[in-house]
């Protein structure tokens, strides 16, 4: 097998990062969610579950052992320092997780949706989409929806797309970008 090439996928909350990544998989490249990953850490009895009952308290953990994602998102985002704590805490796991996940893909090229702008996360790409979009989600909780994780990054996007929510126009210019990639490593 080649070298995989992992391509990050970032931007804002419902921007259309994971319609990206399944359009991309079906063009037949790899795709892996972070925010699933978390998902899956954060269920019963889970390592996740267990970490943030270890470092915040059995209040932010559900009867069920699943973590409360609300009541956690609500504390967190009132206090950057906790916010930090919470990152040291399961980024680690989310990334060794990443990472089993690309080894095991049998796909040469590997879309990464990245919802946070860690460079821990961005450094495992060879090139990062930036999808943006001006459109509000009034679904979006008021405490996420402040929250504008892309805006200084150090690590800047190789491709800038703005999802327009027009799903002919956004898959004809994520084919002209998946195109590109893939001629750039050269398949």
């Amino acid at each position: 097998m080649q070298k995989k090439h992992i391509i990050g996928l970032i931007g804002g909350i419902s921007c259309g990062k994971s319609f990206a990544g399944k359009f991309f998989e079906n063009l037949g490249s790899g795709f892996i969610d972070c925010d699933k990953i978390v998902h899956e850490l954060y269920k019963p009895n889970g390592l996740g579950a267990k970490k943030i009952e270890t470092f915040f308290g059995e209040e932010f953990v559900k009867k069920d052992g699943s973590v409360n994602r609300t009541r956690l998102g609500i504390f967190v985002s009132k206090d950057e320092k906790k916010l930090r704590i919470l990152e040291k805490i399961i980024h680690p796991v989310v990334l060794s997780e990443l990472q089993k996940r690309i080894d095991k893909s049998d796909k040469d090229v590997v879309f990464v949706e990245i919802n946070t702008p860690a460079e821990k996360f961005l450094n495992l790409c060879e090139k990062i989409i930036k999808i943006t979009s001006d459109k509000k989600n009034e679904n979006i909780p008021r405490y996420i929806s402040r929250i504008d994780s892309f805006k200084n990054l150090k690590i800047k996007p190789d491709f800038t797309i703005e999802n327009t929510f027009d799903p002919k126009d956004f898959k004809t210019r994520l084919a002209s970008i998946h195109k590109n990639l893939l001629q750039s490593f050269r398949y």
